[in-house]
């Protein structure tokens, strides 16, 4: 009975010990629901005093940045504004963390907006006691909206601090790590059964710095693709339309080397082709071509009645022949 007692014991304290807490709206376990990631380029950020590197406190990645000559007299300030305005509900925590070199002396403050209060709350204050762990984080002590954040360090170990992360867990502000991959506020949102969109932000696969809304380096595999245009090239079939002669074209394919109104191959190699427009210049020369093709048509249908003619001519002068021929026969006689 007591071996039971005692394995029982046993397996009560290895699941408590190994037992995972999922994260709700009421305990900050991951950084996923962090509203702060990108906050450089999704909100304000600035800093007064000794100066960190910014990007790299809202990154998720964890490596310490480091601010030196941070003192009582010298601090180093960091202003958020500009969150979004919800409110905190059951509960949401603010923090910092580092590797190395943690704040001893901080204050942690956040502007509340919540029924028009608009007032300066104290979150966290340790500038004039000591901290000494190397992270630190604690529920909002009074609910509400708040729009700013305000992280004030005031020294760390001879003057240096590091913080590898700031953090806003907003459990209620955020979808899971929105704002981490691209900036901008809860990109990615659920529009329907297995539908994403992502309201703004350019999105890069195989690329870090992506320019346009979607940038690939590789190759895209598609059962159909649709391209939005705002011109098309029926203006060819148009009577003003003014078609080069094919003189023309053969003048300007023998100085250029392209095709009129096409792009030349080192535009091509600099810049590649917008698909859309391309489209759009193809089937411009096809329908040129077409144009030619009804021309030489009819120019063929020309030469044909005309040999026609010249054969029914070459008839009529053999029959005249002949009857010349017979005329002169009868003469004779």
């Amino acid at each position: 009975m007591i071996k039971k007692v005692i394995l029982l014991f046993s397996i009560t304290i290895c699941q408590f010990l190994t037992g995972q807490v999922l994260t709700t709206n009421r305990n900050p376990v991951g950084m996923e629901h962090n509203i702060l990631f990108n906050a450089v380029t999704r909100y304000t950020v600035t800093q007064e005093g000794p100066a960190f590197t910014l990007p790299g406190l809202f990154d998720g990645s964890m490596n310490p940045y480091y601010a030196a000559g941070v003192t009582p007299t010298t601090p180093t300030t960091i202003l958020i504004e500009g969150l979004p305005g919800y409110h905190t509900q059951a509960g949401a925590w603010v923090g910092w963390t580092t590797r190395y070199l943690p704040a001893s002396r901080f204050k942690i403050e956040g502007y509340d907006t919540y029924n028009g209060a608009n007032v300066w709350r104290v979150i966290a204050d340790y500038s004039a006691v000591d901290y000494t762990a190397p992270s630190f984080s604690i529920a909002v002590p009074v609910g509400g909206v708040y729009s700013k954040l305000k992280f004030t360090f005031y020294n760390g170990q001879n003057g240096n601090v590091g913080v590898s992360e700031l953090y806003f867990i907003h459990p209620e502000a955020a979808i899971p790590y929105s704002g981490l991959l691209v900036p901008a506020a809860n990109n990615w949102k659920n529009i329907g059964v297995d539908l994403v969109a992502t309201n703004s932000g350019n999105v890069g696969i195989g690329i870090n710095a992506p320019k346009n809304k979607l940038d690939v380096n590789g190759t895209i595999h598609s059962r159909e693709v649709k391209v939005d245009t705002q011109n098309w090239s029926d203006f060819v079939f148009k009577k003003e339309y003014d078609l080069p002669t094919l003189q023309e074209v053969e003048k300007h394919i023998n100085e250029k080397g392209y095709l009129i109104d096409m792009p030349s191959e080192a535009e091509v190699l600099k810049d590649g082709i917008n698909l859309g427009d391309m489209n759009v210049k193809l089937l411009q020369k096809i329908e040129e071509l077409t144009l030619y093709v009804i021309q030489q048509n009819k120019e063929i249908n020309t030469l044909k009645m005309e040999k026609q003619n010249l054969e029914i001519l070459k008839c009529r002068l053999d029959s005249l022949q002949t009857e010349i021929n017979s005329l002169k026969t009868n003469n004779k006689r």
